[in-house]
């Protein structure tokens, strides 16, 4: 089902009601991550309670993405996505029960479930996108997304700060009615094509294959990245600046409560104020529509970044003034939006529809994953080396990402042309032994 030929994304329904629900569901999302680990910490006073929450969101991400794929290019994807957001929805109630120490494993429980769900989630909304809006405008929808992930993490983290003062009931409360109401709207998104249904217009009847297994499947995802170039080096680009990602989570609380001396209300305002660019970058995006291509914004994004970090995490030197730091907190959030809406867009416009969902599940695995590394290099030598000089790696990595994509991909603003159906090396299917006779019959 695509769009009209002209006009902003948003003039069709159908993407409309989808870029609706996700603005629902990201709210919800960071209404958890924020609440949840405050919640704990409130709790137990330990700080390696609180991050253990952190690491068990994070697992599923390596985890089930892959398997997620694999799923969403097998089943319609809208249904899915239905499907996954109520059981969404019913996660969260287990919450209300969580009322001492003794029933922390069960807020544990209901964080790793969660995650998993949020894969298949993630997986088939951005996969089910370029059904919506056709090839034309998939581009200015990915850029759009990027708007409502970022109005979700400035509205949920608000929402999650204020409600978690009267504990989880208000938390599970406003979490549940943002949920079913995503599930609403995305059960009046039309019903798409499947993703690999056989075209069977194109010459008669279409002898189905053999179902392969998951892993196989997978693995097809696979070769589809590995057999392009600008696949694979959005993928490099992407996975060095997760890692960088990784040392600013773990590292961002204690450069300004050590380096800068802010107060823990200072704290959560710097958190929630970068989605003050991110809301800027998505907007502008999403104004210049189709007219902007995944490359510039890639490289762009990238290197942008990294000279705003290298000013950000050198400035103590020169000033602690909080209000240089709101500023720039808010203006990195823009470079940061738009090299994500570069890189989901070049796998949206670059991958074939029918392997589109094991794509985008071997690119969140490789970007969780990669984000655990840098967590745990921030972990092991933060005490060791200081905040500056390992935020300051982070820059470098994004410079890196940046400096990589320019000399490979370029900043020619054209739009991506999709790779022909059959590109990537697809595993053999078993032959039936009544066929292989056959075969070999003819044969001789």
């Amino acid at each position: 089902m695509t769009g009209a030929d002209g006009g902003s994304p948003l003039r069709q329904p159908g993407f409309r009601t989808l870029w609706l629900a996700g603005i629902l569901d990201d709210t919800v999302d960071w209404m958890l991550v924020t609440a949840i680990p405050i919640f704990i910490y409130r709790m137990t006073g330990s700080a390696l309670t609180t991050s253990v929450a952190f690491l068990i969101g994070l697992a599923p991400g390596i985890l089930v993405s892959p398997f997620a794929g694999v799923v969403a290019d097998r089943c319609d994807r809208r249904l899915l996505l239905l499907v996954c957001t109520l059981l969404q929805a019913l996660l969260v109630l287990p919450l209300l029960f969580v009322v001492s120490r003794d029933t922390l494993w069960l807020l544990y429980a209901v964080v790793g479930a969660r995650a998993a769900c949020a894969q298949f989630v993630l997986t088939s909304k951005n996969s089910l996108l370029p059904a919506l809006v056709g090839p034309r405008h998939t581009a200015a929808a990915s850029n759009l997304v990027v708007l409502n992930t970022n109005l979700g993490r400035l509205l949920g983290s608000l929402l999650g700060g204020v409600a978690v003062a009267g504990g989880l009931r208000p938390v599970v409360g406003g979490a549940l009615l943002g949920l079913l109401l995503a599930a609403t709207l995305i059960g009046r998104i039309p019903r798409a094509a499947p993703p690999s249904a056989p075209a069977e217009a194109a010459g008669g009847p279409v002898e189905e294959e053999p179902r392969r297994g998951a892993l196989a499947e997978w693995r097809e995802g696979v070769a589809v990245i590995l057999g392009d170039r600008r696949l694979r080096v959005s993928f490099l680009s992407a996975t060095l600046c997760a890692v960088g990602q990784g040392l600013f989570v773990v590292l961002f609380v204690v450069f300004v409560a050590r380096t800068l001396g802010g107060s823990d209300a200072e704290i959560g305002l710097l958190r929630s104020i970068q989605g003050v660019g991110g809301i800027a970058g998505g907007a502008a995006l999403g104004v210049l529509g189709s007219r902007v291509h995944p490359r510039p914004l890639i490289t762009w994004g990238a290197l942008s970044f990294a000279l705003l970090a290298l000013v950000l995490w050198n400035g103590p030197s020169v000033t602690t003034a909080m209000g240089v730091y709101v500023g720039l907190f808010a203006v990195i959030g823009l470079p940061g939006g738009v090299y994500f809406a570069g890189a989901l867009g070049m796998v949206q416009q670059r991958v074939p529809p029918a392997y589109l969902g094991r794509v985008l599940g071997s690119f969140y695995t490789t970007f969780n994953g990669a984000q655990v590394l840098g967590m745990a290099a921030a972990g092991l030598l933060g005490d060791r080396l200081g905040p500056v000089p390992l935020l300051n790696a982070q820059a470098l990595l994004y410079l890196a990402a940046g400096l990589a994509t320019l000399l490979v991909l370029g900043v020619r603003n054209v739009p991506e042309e999709p790779l022909p159906e059959r590109s990537a090396p697809v595993l053999p299917a078993p032959v039936p032994p009544e066929r292989k006779e056959l075969r070999e019959g003819r044969a001789g």
